[in-house]
């Protein structure tokens, strides 16, 4: 083996460690090596813990048994509510003195909506709903939230959806249209 050959060999070895060495302790937590170090906590927890005991407040269904359909508004002073799925959420939000007369919109302080696909809880502003699709849930048909427009669109090819709506386009009238078909939504 030539001189240069092996000079380039341990150029490229120490270079190696080095790179393993800065990986394991500059990088961000989240790629970084996990050697028990406390990683930070980017983001708290959003979502209330759910009990047995929860009942919708819209239905009155226990909401424990459809982990996957759970929504949940929080209100400022603590208290929250939790449901078997986006319709019953929305009919509160829309009119939470029907269901509450203590309730009034100002009192909110956030939605939370799971990702069909990651069951992961997103706030409702940011989410994408798909109506008219061929899954149900608890209630029958449901408003199916998505964490980006990509993955809603897949959905709604896969599962014969209608349409992609934002959470300030859906209203009593279509949650009632929702309520009311047997097979298929239709919508104006």
């Amino acid at each position: 083996m030539n001189r240069n050959h092996r000079n380039s060999i341990t150029i490229l070895v120490l270079s190696g460690i080095t790179l393993f060495f800065v990986t394991l302790f500059f990088v961000p937590d989240t790629w970084a090596l996990d050697l028990g170090r406390k990683k930070k906590k980017t983001e708290k927890q959003l979502y209330i813990t759910v009990t047995k005991k929860d009942r919708c407040p819209v239905c009155g269904m226990f909401v424990h048994p459809y982990q996957k359909w759970i929504t949940q508004i929080q209100f400022k002073d603590g208290s929250h509510h939790s449901f078997d799925g986006m319709k019953c959420m929305c009919r509160l939000y829309i009119d939470p003195e029907k269901y509450d007369a203590t309730l009034r919109k100002q009192d909110i302080n956030l939605l939370l909506v799971r990702d069909y696909y990651t069951l992961k809880f997103i706030r409702h502003d940011t989410a994408f709903y798909v109506v008219g699709s061929d899954v149900f849930g608890p209630m029958g048909h449901e408003l199916i939230p998505f964490g980006s427009k990509k993955k809603a669109s897949v959905f709604l090819n896969d599962h014969n959806g209608l349409k992609i709506l934002y959470f300030n386009e859906i209203t009593s009238a279509l949650l009632d249209k929702l309520d009311k078909a047997k097979k298929t939504v239709i919508l104006d």
